[in-house]
């Protein structure tokens, strides 16, 4: 059986923290306003982020990086699913990313890959946007005149990914995409959540 690989860059595992922490970074600078809208995630905040959340309407520095943990946990866990596979049939990322190499997988290792991607999986429409969305969220906060910069910061890592992709991306970032985008659109038309 063969499985088509189109959505795992060329350096391997290092692609999901590679890509995403820098994007992140940029919509953090690109979000800032005055200083008191300013987002460490190095050092300590002497008090807590204005940035909205649930129950109070703060997200901390811990739990931003939470979430950023959350997300690399779970771009690690698809890249440990694939990384094996590729290892042992000594193959290269680059090459099955481009087609040029054939990854061969077992039934229970693409059942495993069917069920995250599927609904209510990991990593289905679903749950990845609506991670997105709640990374976008904490970067907007108390300030929603924000939306516009995070949403373009958003938009701008998927153009970058299809661009690491030879120019399109698969069905299901597209799907995520849109779903993201419904989610902003959602939020100019009835106002910034609250929680």
């Amino acid at each position: 059986m063969s499985l088509s690989i189109s959505n795992v860059g060329p350096q391997g595992a290092t692609l999901p923290a590679a890509r995403v922490k820098p994007a992140v970074a940029e919509a953090r600078q690109e979000a800032e306003t005055p200083a008191q809208d300013k987002v460490t995630l190095g050092g300590r905040p002497a008090e807590p982020l204005t940035y909205g959340g649930k129950g109070g309407g703060k997200v901390t520095q811990s739990e931003l990086a939470s979430m950023i943990e959350e997300s690399d946990r779970k771009a690690q866990q698809v890249m440990d699913l694939i990384r094996p596979l590729v290892e042992q049939q000594g193959l290269n990322f680059a090459k099955v990313v481009s087609g040029e190499q054939q990854l061969q997988a077992d039934p229970e290792t693409i059942e495993a890959a069917k069920a995250a991607i599927a609904d209510g999986g990991e990593f289905s429409v679903e749950k990845t946007s609506e991670r997105i969305l709640g990374f976008a969220k904490a970067m907007i906060g108390a300030d929603p005149s924000k939306m516009d910069t995070i949403r373009a910061a958003v938009e701008k890592g998927f153009q970058q990914a299809q661009d690491m992709l030879g120019g399109s991306l698969p069905e299901i970032s597209q799907k995520t995409l849109a779903a993201v985008q419904a989610g902003f659109d959602q939020w100019q038309k009835d106002g910034f959540p609250a929680d």
